[in-house]
């Protein structure tokens, strides 16, 4: 069929299987994909965002223009192969996060901690993105000489509700009683820093909840690393 046009519901299937745009702006020429250049220039990261009781926390960039977009499709609409390319732009947030401070060591290892998407939400998104997101930035962080390692410690309820929506109380009480450690986390081996990861922070109640529930089970977190700042705060000096 040389020269035939595939029928729409067909060339959206095969956008998702082979993608011909990029996620950001969603130009490119056929067979291109991911992340194009331009979109990479445009991310404006790392930026530190003050999220009280969560520790160090940095972005890769504001949430908006080609990164939210990005997001939404890797997120809600099956662009998997986002997956690295996001990942690579966690790799500044990591360093800006584990910069050592007065009395602080450089650390020698990293655990990634997803934050958990509830249960019902994985399973509509074929996984869980951001545990994905982990498995693509352990590599990447270790090619760059520090050893890293995804681990799904963290995970939500079924009973948890869509946080959309939510203000902060909202999400704060939501969280409240609906995540928890799965099983019991093995401790932090010497200089190894815990980071939480996500995709977005809002209100930062996701954050302060899984900082709470580590520390509660023997494993602290450094801080956190998320792909976009969609909070009113604004970034403050690390």
């Amino acid at each position: 069929m040389t020269g035939t046009r595939a029928p729409a519901p067909l060339a959206a299937l095969l956008d998702l299987v082979l993608p011909r745009t990029c996620g950001g702006c969603g130009a490119g020429p056929p067979g291109s994909g991911g992340w194009c250049p331009a979109c990479a220039q445009d991310t404006a990261g790392p930026l530190p965002v003050r999220v009280p009781g969560a520790g160090r926390v940095a972005v890769a960039g504001r949430y908006g223009g080609p990164l939210r977009r990005a997001v939404l499709a890797y997120k809600e609409r099956g662009r998997r192969d986002l997956a690295p390319d996001l990942a690579g732009l966690l790799v500044e947030p990591v360093a800006a996060v584990l910069v050592p401070r007065p009395a602080t060591a450089d650390p020698t290892a990293v655990r990634l901690v997803p934050a958990p998407s509830r249960p019902s939400a994985a399973r509509a998104r074929g996984g869980d993105h951001v545990l994905r997101l982990c498995r693509a930035l352990a590599p990447r962080l270790t090619a760059a000489g520090l050893p890293a390692r995804a681990d799904p410690v963290l995970a939500l309820h079924r009973r948890a509700r869509d946080s959309v929506g939510l203000d902060a109380a909202g999400r704060a009480a939501n969280l409240a009683d609906a995540l928890r450690a799965v099983g019991t986390p093995v401790p932090a081996a010497p200089g190894e820093a815990v980071l939480v990861v996500d995709d977005v922070v809002t209100t930062g109640a996701t954050l302060r909840a899984c900082a709470a529930v580590l520390a509660g089970a023997g494993l602290p977190a450094a801080g956190a690393v998320l792909l976009a700042d969609a909070s009113s705060a604004r970034p403050h000096r690390m």
